[in-house]
């Protein structure tokens, strides 16, 4: 083992793989440090598939994260939460088990921080028991040459009912029943004085 050339083919060796080590550590750390708060915030926030019980929430982030959807039928409790099975840069959570015509506000997670729509969570409304989407109507194949063209469908959607309450109270129980959160932030405005010059 006092041969000088394994020693020192030895050295180089050891040497080299605590170089590789420290490459790799020193890459992993600059990445972290570099990362920008910006990667981590949600962008591109869409629901989509709205219907009865359930609901889908998609957004893109600029690196791989892992984020939680916390919602609630309020805004002050938002109780429940929906996390992501893994880390990626574009999201997507399914919410199921939500009741029929009721407004949710929600909020997306990642780490520690809170992610809302500019301070005010994002809201849906999900579909009433009278909300139904029209099947497409299968077309009979005709033995002859002529064919009619098939009647045009329309949806009938009822139209959303006017708040007519000026109580805020009243407003806030009847959200996503004829009023918005738009009719109780206008009623909270003018509760709260304005300071003249």
């Amino acid at each position: 083992m006092n041969n000088p050339k394994i020693l020192k083919v030895a050295s180089i060796v050891i040497g080299a793989i605590i170089a590789i080590l420290l490459l790799v550590l020193g890459f992993n750390v600059f990445q972290s440090v570099f990362t920008r708060a910006a990667d981590y915030e949600p962008r591109d926030v869409v629901i989509t598939d709205v219907a009865q019980n359930s609901v889908k929430i998609g957004w893109t982030t600029g690196v791989e994260t892992q984020g939680v959807i916390e919602y609630g039928t309020t805004t002050t409790a938002l109780n429940f939460f929906a996390p992501e099975p893994q880390k990626t840069k574009s999201h997507s959570v399914d919410l199921t088990l939500l009741s029929p015509a009721s407004t949710y506000y929600f909020q997306i997670r990642i780490g520690d921080q809170k992610y809302d729509n500019g301070g005010v969570p994002w809201t849906f409304t999900t579909k009433g028991a009278d909300q139904s989407v029209l099947a497409p109507t299968a077309v009979p194949t005709q033995a002859t040459t002529t064919v009619s063209p098939t009647p045009i469908q329309t949806l009938d959607i009822p139209t959303a009912a006017t708040c007519n309450e000026t109580d805020c109270t009243k407003i806030k129980a009847k959200l996503g029943k004829g009023c918005s959160t738009q009719d109780y932030f206008k009623c909270l405005r003018k509760l709260t004085p304005t300071p003249t010059p």
